[in-house]
């Protein structure tokens, strides 16, 4: 148990996290995510089921094992946590290295969120880990934000407690969004192909669309959009569609493939439902950024993963 003085010399304590304390976790998680696009309100059950690994009771998924989280209070009030384990390397090889999974912690609380991250460190020391590594997206939180997703900037003071500690930036992803995007009607790509749409239904209100191009039996291109809705309940959600992906082959690039396939399917996502869209890239790629900005998309959140060197 870590013990210090924090905001007006109220002592705080560092507890190892029990169920008996996922309310509050939750209240903590719902109060950080608050102003992050793409997030939503989660239930006690949502936060209970990520953190069920950290109590021993979760097996180990072949991505991460010790986990272990910890929760701040001072006043008996709980004002941060943070949620740690042993994980591989992004894309799931390379050495083992620390995960910080997710770090939150109210704002106003700055002493708070540093004993969080030393007792989090010192977990990752005593399983022999040299490097850490905060907000991977292949080890976020399935309801926190989309796929890719890292550290969101509208968590600033969060990444401020990790700069100040040495941690620096690994990659970035940022997210645009075209709100109303309205009906589309796409030009005819440059490039002959047979075009095919799959629909697939989950747990959101509205289907998945993957459009595919194909040239005989080659896949030339395709783009897959889902619903918001996949990652949160919230009623909200369901309105918006995710280009989770967009490719097409390097010999088929600069041909307007591409743009083809991206409003091809956001204009049939569209006829379905949708009022929104949202994409994503590194925040490296400004080609990228440049292609979806001609037609509608505008920056939201500028996300970023950190490591260090134990």
């Amino acid at each position: 148990m870590a013990r210090g003085n924090g905001k007006e010399d109220i002592p705080i304590v560092i507890e190892p996290y029990d169920p008996t304390m996922s309310e509050e976790v939750a209240s903590v998680y719902n109060g950080a995510i608050r102003d992050v696009p793409h997030c939503y309100p989660v239930s006690v059950e949502e936060i209970e089921s990520v953190l069920r690994g950290a109590t021993g009771a979760g097996p180990r998924d072949g991505r991460l094992h010790s986990q272990v989280a910890f929760v701040a209070r001072q006043g008996g009030s709980t004002c941060g946590f943070i949620h740690v384990g042993v994980g591989l390397g992004p894309g799931g090889d390379g050495p083992e290295r620390g995960v910080i999974r997710f770090f939150a912690y109210l704002r106003g609380h700055r002493r708070a969120g540093a004993m969080l991250l030393e007792v989090g460190q010192d977990h990752l020391r005593q399983c022999n880990m040299t490097r850490v590594e905060a907000f991977q997206c292949e080890y976020r939180y399935p309801f926190y934000q989309l796929h890719w997703s890292c550290l969101s900037d509208r968590l600033d003071h969060v990444r401020a407690a990790l700069g100040a500690r040495d941690y620096h930036v690994m990659k970035g992803e940022l997210f645009m969004n075209w709100r109303d995007y309205g009906p589309i009607s796409p030009d005819p790509a440059e490039v002959p192909a047979e075009i095919s749409l799959e629909w697939e239904q989950g747990q959101a209100t509205r289907p998945a669309l993957t459009v595919r191009a194909r040239r005989g039996q080659e896949e030339i291109g395709q783009c897959h959009c889902m619903s918001v809705g996949e990652y949160a309940q919230h009623a909200d959600a369901q309105d918006w569609a995710f280009v989770r992906s967009l490719n097409v082959t390097d010999a088929e690039q600069g041909k307007g493939m591409g743009r083809y396939l991206l409003l091809r399917a956001l204009r049939e996502m569209h006829d379905v439902g949708y009022r929104h869209a949202v994409i994503s890239t590194a925040t490296d790629n400004y080609r990228a950024m440049l292609f979806y900005g001609n037609y509608g998309f505008r920056a939201v959140d500028w996300t970023y993963a950190f490591g260090r060197d134990l």
